[in-house]
């Protein structure tokens, strides 16, 4: 059980987490689609948010994360995100976020509001390939496998984010500072098979996921930290 103590830090499994959560060390993936917002906006109603679109089309992140140093433990993530605004606020709107701990699935849900569930993932990113298998028990939900082009963007790539995450009658908006090192990129090389029968893929299937990404992003190494969540009425 999460307990928010009196200093504004948080208990969890008998650990204390204060805030900036920090990241030290991960590596990430990304596959980045451009969906049809008449589709896409029925996993946003009644949450407050609206998607961003161009020419009808908003883009949809499909992400996987090995952590691996960080304050919240070693664990494999899949998420999917989505373009969204609120109150003047632009970030990613994170709708699915499997993870293979119970720690981490306990914080986020406390600290964040981020819809963490418990999976069975098996994730591999190396150099400018990433490979994943997703299941929930014995439900298949997804695997994929993503590619990059030859060669790393120089240098560290700092970059700034806002998590927007509905909860109840309010939007959690957390602020998110990222240092990226190891960059690369590809163009289209992605292959998604979703299963049959699960929530996460029925849903990936019924907004009409393309089979081929805009663009897919390979980072070698990634930090960041994490501040609290404000609470902000929709």
């Amino acid at each position: 059980m999460a307990t928010l103590l009196d200093d504004g830090s948080w208990e969890i499994q008998g650990r204390r987490i204060s805030f900036p959560v920090r990241i030290s060390e991960a590596s990430v993936a990304c596959a980045t689609y451009l969906v049809r917002a008449d589709r896409a906006r029925r996993l946003v109603d009644g949450t407050g948010l609206e998607l961003v679109s161009v020419a009808g089309r908003t883009p949809l992140f499909l992400v996987f994360v090995d952590y691996k140093v960080n304050d919240l433990g070693d664990y494999d993530e899949v998420g999917v995100a989505l373009l969204a605004r609120h109150r003047g606020r632009t970030g990613p709107y994170i709708h699915q976020l499997p993870v293979t701990q119970t720690f981490t699935m306990e914080a986020g849900r406390a600290l964040w509001g981020l819809p963490k569930w418990l999976s069975r993932t098996e994730l591999d990113i190396s150099g400018g390939h990433a490979d994943c298998h997703l299941a929930e028990d014995d439900r298949h939900v997804l695997s994929a496998s993503l590619s990059t082009l030859p060669g790393r963007l120089p240098g560290t790539v700092p970059g700034t984010l806002t998590a927007l995450a509905p909860q109840g009658d309010q939007v959690l908006v957390s602020g998110v500072r990222m240092r990226a090192r190891g960059v690369r990129l590809g163009f289209g090389a992605a292959r998604v098979v979703l299963g049959s029968g699960h929530p996460m893929a029925d849903e990936l299937r019924s907004i009409g996921l393309p089979r081929r990404p805009v663009v897919t992003t390979i980072v070698d190494h990634v930090a960041f930290d994490m501040d609290p969540a404000t609470p902000v009425p929709r």
